[in-house]
This record gives C-alpha cells, sequence and structure tokens, in this order.
C-alpha cells in the first residue's frame, strides 16, 4: 500500500482540458519503479483504445465494459441516423452528448468518459485501482488537449496539396 501512496502522491493534479499534467511515457516509467512486474503489465493493459485485451483487474474490467456498451449505443444510433431513423438509448448515451459539431460530440464524449472513471475510482484512493483510474484519465487528456486548431488546419492543408498534385 505505501508504494501505491507515495506514486500517487507525487503525480500531479489532473483537471479535465488542462495541460498540467505528466505525459503518458513520464507516468509508465515513475509507475514502473514502484509496481510490481505484474501490476505493471496490467496497467500497461489499461488502454482506453483497447477493448479486446483480457484482464485480471475488475476496475479495468468495469471500465471496458462501460466503454464497449457506449461505443456500440453510439453505432446504433449513427446507423438509425443514417438511416434518419429515431434512436432510444438502451443504458449510456444520453441526447445531449451526440449533439453539436463532430468536435464537440467528441469532447463530450471523452468528458463523460472521464466522469465515468471519476465516479468509478471514488473510492479507491491509494491503490492500484486508483493508478488506473490516474492512467485512464491521462489518456483522455492527450486526446482532449491533441484538438489544436492550428495542426489540424496544417494536417488538412498539407493532404489537399498531395491530392490537388495527384489530380494534376
Amino acid at each position: 500500500m505505501d508504494k501505491y501512496y507515495y506514486l500517487i502522491t507525487q503525480l500531479p493534479f489532473l483537471k479535465f482540458g488542462e495541460q498540467n499534467y505528466i505525459d503518458n511515457d513520464s507516468f509508465l516509467e515513475e509507475a514502473k519503479k514502484w509496481l510490481s512486474e505484474e501490476n505493471f503489465k496490467n496497467l500497461q493493459e489499461a488502454n482506453i483504445d483497447d477493448l479486446k485485451e483480457k484482464t485480471k483487474v475488475k476496475f479495468l474490467q468495469e471500465y471496458k465494459k462501460f466503454e464497449l456498451t457506449l461505443r456500440r449505443e453510439l453505432a446504433a444510433y449513427r446507423e438509425n441516423k443514417r438511416r434518419q431513423q429515431e434512436y432510444h438509448s438502451k443504458e449510456v448515451l444520453k441526447k445531449d452528448l451526440i449533439e453539436g459539431n463532430p468536435l464537440e460530440v467528441e469532447k463530450k464524449l471523452l468528458y463523460y468518459r472521464w466522469q465515468q472513471i471519476e465516479e468509478s475510482s471514488k473510492d479507491y484512493v491509494f491503490n492500484f485501482e486508483a493508478v488506473i483510474a490516474y492512467f485512464l484519465k491521462l489518456q483522455i487528456l492527450e486526446k482532449v488537449l491533441s484538438f489544436d486548431k492550428e495542426k489540424g488546419t496544417k494536417k488538412f492543408d498539407s493532404l489537399i496539396e498531395v491530392e490537388d498534385a495527384k489530380i494534376r
């Protein structure tokens, strides 16, 4: 328990949308110093984009179940929208999450995931589950902060230039 206490207390406080955080690689490097080999391996499985990997950690199993349910409902909503049919959420997808432009919707969905992690981890303070929750939130922050209009415009312009050159 004391190893978790030390690791967690030295980590910066994370706040959704704010860039005052440690990057994933630095976090994993620090966590490796304090975790057992098995727990470090389990921590590396805590990837918000990988839902296929089986895990023994109950907290991570529950998060993956939530994420899979959310993604299934999003897929069903989008399919109904494509067919111009009304969609009624079965479990987790709320109407206000899917309203707005694609960037706004993505940010709302990431914040919804953040809230889910906070709610699920509120009873875990200085244990391995708290470390996993921190890592999941760190990954969400990296996604949120990657939405940079200037970088996106440059990327879009470079793709347009390549396509224009192919057409000529």
